[in-house]
Protein backbone atom coordinates (compact mmCIF):
# COMPACT_ATOMS: atom_id res chain seq x y z
CA UNK A 1 0.00 0.00 0.00
CA UNK A 2 1.14 3.52 -0.71
CA UNK A 3 1.50 6.20 1.90
CA UNK A 4 -0.49 9.39 2.07
CA UNK A 5 0.07 12.79 3.62
CA UNK A 6 -2.82 14.62 5.24
CA UNK A 7 -3.31 18.31 4.52
CA UNK A 8 -4.82 20.90 6.83
CA UNK A 9 -6.07 24.17 5.37
CA UNK A 10 -5.88 27.26 7.55
CA UNK A 11 -7.10 30.72 6.68
CA UNK A 12 -6.71 34.27 7.87
CA UNK A 13 -8.69 37.45 7.32
CA UNK A 14 -5.77 39.00 5.48
CA UNK A 15 -5.11 39.29 1.75
CA UNK A 16 -1.58 40.65 2.14
CA UNK A 17 0.65 38.32 4.19
CA UNK A 18 4.28 39.46 4.13
CA UNK A 19 5.99 36.77 6.19
CA UNK A 20 5.59 33.32 7.69
CA UNK A 21 7.54 31.32 10.26
CA UNK A 22 7.14 27.68 11.34
CA UNK A 23 8.77 26.52 14.59
CA UNK A 24 10.33 23.11 15.21
CA UNK A 25 7.18 22.32 17.23
CA UNK A 26 5.03 22.90 14.15
CA UNK A 27 3.48 26.17 15.31
CA UNK A 28 2.83 28.69 12.52
CA UNK A 29 3.20 32.47 12.76
CA UNK A 30 1.93 34.71 9.95
CA UNK A 31 2.00 38.45 9.42
CA UNK A 32 -1.43 40.06 9.54
CA UNK A 33 -0.24 43.47 10.66
CA UNK A 34 -0.72 45.61 7.57
CA UNK A 35 -4.48 45.09 7.53
CA UNK A 36 -5.31 44.10 11.10
CA UNK A 37 -2.39 45.14 13.32
CA UNK A 38 -1.23 41.80 14.67
CA UNK A 39 0.62 38.53 14.02
CA UNK A 40 -1.45 35.33 13.87
CA UNK A 41 -0.39 32.08 15.55
CA UNK A 42 -1.67 28.59 14.83
CA UNK A 43 -0.52 25.89 17.23
CA UNK A 44 0.38 22.54 15.71
CA UNK A 45 -2.60 20.97 13.89
CA UNK A 46 -4.90 23.87 14.79
CA UNK A 47 -7.24 25.45 12.25
CA UNK A 48 -8.13 28.51 14.35
CA UNK A 49 -5.57 31.19 15.12
CA UNK A 50 -4.84 33.43 18.08
CA UNK A 51 -3.12 36.81 18.32
CA UNK A 52 0.59 36.42 19.09
CA UNK A 53 1.74 40.04 18.82
CA UNK A 54 0.20 43.47 18.30
CA UNK A 55 2.08 45.42 15.63
CA UNK A 56 1.70 48.92 14.18
CA UNK A 57 2.91 48.21 10.65
CA UNK A 58 3.48 45.01 8.72
CA UNK A 59 6.12 42.39 9.51
CA UNK A 60 8.35 41.63 6.54
CA UNK A 61 10.30 39.14 8.65
CA UNK A 62 9.29 36.82 11.51
CA UNK A 63 11.46 34.60 13.69
CA UNK A 64 11.16 32.58 16.92
CA UNK A 65 14.41 32.08 18.85
CA UNK A 66 15.49 29.17 21.08
CA UNK A 67 14.08 30.97 24.15
CA UNK A 68 10.67 31.29 22.49
CA UNK A 69 10.76 34.99 21.75
CA UNK A 70 8.89 36.13 18.65
CA UNK A 71 10.62 38.76 16.49
CA UNK A 72 9.05 41.01 13.85
CA UNK A 73 10.97 43.08 11.32
CA UNK A 74 8.68 46.09 10.85
CA UNK A 75 9.78 47.59 7.57
CA UNK A 76 7.70 50.77 7.60
CA UNK A 77 8.76 51.48 11.20
CA UNK A 78 12.46 50.82 10.46
CA UNK A 79 12.94 48.62 13.51
CA UNK A 80 12.85 45.05 14.84
CA UNK A 81 10.66 44.19 17.82
CA UNK A 82 10.18 41.08 19.96
CA UNK A 83 8.00 39.59 22.69
CA UNK A 84 8.18 36.44 24.83
CA UNK A 85 5.52 34.01 23.71
CA UNK A 86 3.33 31.63 25.73
CA UNK A 87 3.04 34.06 28.66
CA UNK A 88 0.14 36.20 27.45
CA UNK A 89 2.23 39.27 26.63
CA UNK A 90 1.35 40.89 23.29
CA UNK A 91 3.08 44.30 23.58
CA UNK A 92 6.57 44.09 22.01
CA UNK A 93 9.85 45.84 22.81
CA UNK A 94 12.29 47.31 20.27
CA UNK A 95 15.56 45.39 19.91
CA UNK A 96 17.02 47.08 16.79
CA UNK A 97 16.44 50.37 15.00
CA UNK A 98 15.17 53.73 16.20
CA UNK A 99 11.90 54.05 14.31
CA UNK A 100 13.48 56.44 11.78
CA UNK A 101 15.35 55.36 8.66
CA UNK A 102 19.08 56.00 8.47
CA UNK A 103 22.51 54.52 7.66
CA UNK A 104 24.27 54.77 11.05
CA UNK A 105 24.94 51.63 13.19
CA UNK A 106 21.84 51.99 15.40
CA UNK A 107 19.43 52.69 12.52
CA UNK A 108 17.75 50.63 9.81
CA UNK A 109 16.09 51.47 6.51
CA UNK A 110 13.11 49.29 5.57
CA UNK A 111 14.43 46.05 7.14
CA UNK A 112 13.09 42.75 5.86
CA UNK A 113 14.35 39.25 6.71
CA UNK A 114 15.76 38.44 10.16
CA UNK A 115 17.56 35.51 11.78
CA UNK A 116 18.49 34.81 15.41
CA UNK A 117 21.24 32.28 16.13
CA UNK A 118 21.63 30.03 19.18
CA UNK A 119 23.63 32.75 20.98
CA UNK A 120 20.69 35.13 20.44
CA UNK A 121 22.64 37.29 18.00
CA UNK A 122 20.29 39.06 15.59
CA UNK A 123 20.95 39.30 11.85
CA UNK A 124 18.93 41.83 9.85
CA UNK A 125 18.58 42.28 6.10
CA UNK A 126 18.73 46.09 6.10
CA UNK A 127 17.18 46.37 2.66
CA UNK A 128 17.16 50.13 2.13
CA UNK A 129 20.81 50.43 3.23
CA UNK A 130 21.93 47.47 1.07
CA UNK A 131 23.65 45.73 3.97
CA UNK A 132 23.38 42.95 6.55
CA UNK A 133 23.47 44.11 10.18
CA UNK A 134 24.63 42.00 13.14
CA UNK A 135 23.38 42.84 16.66
CA UNK A 136 24.66 41.16 19.81
CA UNK A 137 22.09 40.83 22.63
CA UNK A 138 21.48 44.10 24.47
CA UNK A 139 23.41 46.27 22.00
CA UNK A 140 21.49 48.39 19.49
CA UNK A 141 24.65 49.45 17.65
CA UNK A 142 25.16 46.91 14.88
CA UNK A 143 28.18 45.65 13.01
CA UNK A 144 27.83 45.54 9.23
CA UNK A 145 28.90 42.08 8.06
CA UNK A 146 27.96 42.28 4.37
CA UNK A 147 27.20 45.01 1.87
CA UNK A 148 27.70 48.74 2.18
CA UNK A 149 30.01 49.56 5.10
CA UNK A 150 31.36 46.05 5.74
CA UNK A 151 35.10 45.48 6.24
CA UNK A 152 35.15 43.09 3.28
CA UNK A 153 32.98 44.95 0.80
CA UNK A 154 30.60 42.86 -1.27
CA UNK A 155 27.99 44.83 -3.18
CA UNK A 156 24.40 43.98 -2.28
CA UNK A 157 21.31 45.18 -4.11
CA UNK A 158 18.16 45.16 -1.98
CA UNK A 159 18.83 42.15 0.29
CA UNK A 160 15.48 40.88 1.55
CA UNK A 161 16.25 37.73 3.53
CA UNK A 162 19.03 35.99 5.43
CA UNK A 163 19.60 32.61 7.06
CA UNK A 164 22.39 30.64 8.70
CA UNK A 165 22.83 26.99 7.86
CA UNK A 166 23.89 24.26 10.30
CA UNK A 167 27.56 25.00 9.58
CA UNK A 168 27.17 28.69 10.46
CA UNK A 169 27.44 30.04 6.91
CA UNK A 170 25.33 33.09 6.07
CA UNK A 171 22.95 32.97 3.09
CA UNK A 172 21.56 36.18 1.60
CA UNK A 173 18.65 36.71 -0.78
CA UNK A 174 19.16 39.69 -3.10
CA UNK A 175 15.88 40.75 -4.67
CA UNK A 176 17.21 43.23 -7.23
CA UNK A 177 20.14 41.05 -8.29
CA UNK A 178 17.82 38.01 -8.50
CA UNK A 179 20.28 35.73 -6.74
CA UNK A 180 21.29 33.84 -3.59
CA UNK A 181 24.79 34.27 -2.16
CA UNK A 182 26.53 32.69 0.82
CA UNK A 183 29.53 33.35 3.01
CA UNK A 184 32.65 31.19 2.78
CA UNK A 185 35.98 31.20 4.67
CA UNK A 186 37.27 33.43 1.84
CA UNK A 187 34.39 35.87 1.47
CA UNK A 188 31.09 35.55 -0.39
CA UNK A 189 30.16 33.46 -3.42
CA UNK A 190 27.05 33.23 -5.57
CA UNK A 191 24.95 30.06 -5.52
CA UNK A 192 21.83 30.78 -7.59
CA UNK A 193 21.10 33.35 -10.29
CA UNK A 194 24.74 34.29 -10.65
CA UNK A 195 24.30 36.24 -13.89
CA UNK A 196 22.47 38.92 -11.92
CA UNK A 197 19.71 38.92 -14.55
CA UNK A 198 16.13 37.83 -13.95
CA UNK A 199 14.72 34.85 -15.84
CA UNK A 200 12.26 31.97 -15.91
CA UNK A 201 14.54 28.94 -16.28
CA UNK A 202 15.02 26.53 -13.38
CA UNK A 203 18.38 28.09 -12.49
CA UNK A 204 17.10 31.68 -12.57
CA UNK A 205 15.07 33.88 -10.24
CA UNK A 206 13.02 37.03 -10.72
CA UNK A 207 12.81 39.34 -7.70
CA UNK A 208 13.56 36.60 -5.16
CA UNK A 209 12.25 37.49 -1.70
CA UNK A 210 12.73 34.87 1.01
CA UNK A 211 14.41 31.53 1.62
CA UNK A 212 14.39 28.66 4.10
CA UNK A 213 16.20 25.36 4.70
CA UNK A 214 14.67 21.96 5.29
CA UNK A 215 16.24 19.42 7.65
CA UNK A 216 18.39 18.03 4.82
CA UNK A 217 19.87 21.45 4.02
CA UNK A 218 17.94 21.99 0.79
CA UNK A 219 17.01 25.59 -0.02
CA UNK A 220 13.49 26.79 -0.79
CA UNK A 221 13.19 30.25 -2.39
CA UNK A 222 10.10 32.39 -2.99
CA UNK A 223 10.57 33.48 -6.61
CA UNK A 224 8.18 36.43 -6.51
CA UNK A 225 7.77 37.62 -10.09
CA UNK A 226 7.79 34.05 -11.43
CA UNK A 227 4.95 33.14 -9.03
CA UNK A 228 6.65 29.98 -7.82
CA UNK A 229 8.67 28.35 -5.03
CA UNK A 230 12.04 26.99 -6.17
CA UNK A 231 13.86 24.13 -4.47
CA UNK A 232 17.64 23.84 -4.73
CA UNK A 233 19.40 20.72 -3.45
CA UNK A 234 22.89 21.16 -2.02
CA UNK A 235 25.53 18.68 -3.18
CA UNK A 236 28.45 18.08 -0.82
CA UNK A 237 31.93 16.70 -1.34
CA UNK A 238 33.72 14.14 0.86
CA UNK A 239 34.77 16.88 3.30
CA UNK A 240 31.17 17.87 3.86
CA UNK A 241 31.50 21.32 2.27
CA UNK A 242 28.72 22.47 -0.04
CA UNK A 243 30.18 22.88 -3.51
CA UNK A 244 27.26 23.13 -5.92
CA UNK A 245 23.50 23.02 -6.22
CA UNK A 246 20.99 21.31 -8.45
CA UNK A 247 17.43 22.41 -9.11
CA UNK A 248 14.43 20.19 -8.48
Amino acid sequence: MGCSTSTITISTNSTNIWSLFVTIDGDIYADNANENGYVNKWTFNATQSEIAMNVHGWCTGLFVDINYHLYCSSTNKHHVIKIPINNGQTVPIVVAGTGCSGPVPNMLDHPHGIFVDNKLNLYVADTGNNRIQFFVPGNKNAKTIAGFGAMVYFILNRPTDIALNADGYLYIVESQNHRIIRSTPNGFKCLVGCSGNSGITSSQLDYSQTMAFDTAGNIFVSDFNNHRIQKFQLIKNSCGMSISIITE
